[in-house]
């Protein structure tokens, strides 16, 4: 059986580490996002249809999707995909 003074010694050095590890995690941050890479996604246009429901024009990772919003959720109404050389037609 295990006694109370070990238990708590096991639980501190748990919490420690835990703690711990999300230090190193804000430290390195920046770098972990530019090494996973950081998603560009901007919004274009932002209109509202209806009271509690809109259509948004997103770019996201050089596609363009166009959603619908309401209280519910979101739906993607058409995906579209830019051109390979990044110039608009």
């Amino acid at each position: 059986m295990i006694n109370l003074g070990a238990y708590s010694i096991t639980m501190l050095l748990v919490l420690g580490g835990l703690i711990g590890f999300a230090m190193v995690l804000t430290r390195y941050r920046d770098r972990l996002q530019s090494y996973f890479g950081a998603r560009t996604v901007v919004s274009r246009v932002n209109l509202e249809i209806a009271p509690g429901a809109r259509i948004m024009v997103v770019e996201i990772e050089g596609m363009t999707v166009v959603c619908g919003l309401n209280k519910t959720g979101i739906t993607a109404l058409q995906v579209v995909k830019s051109p390979i050389n990044g110039s608009a037609a």
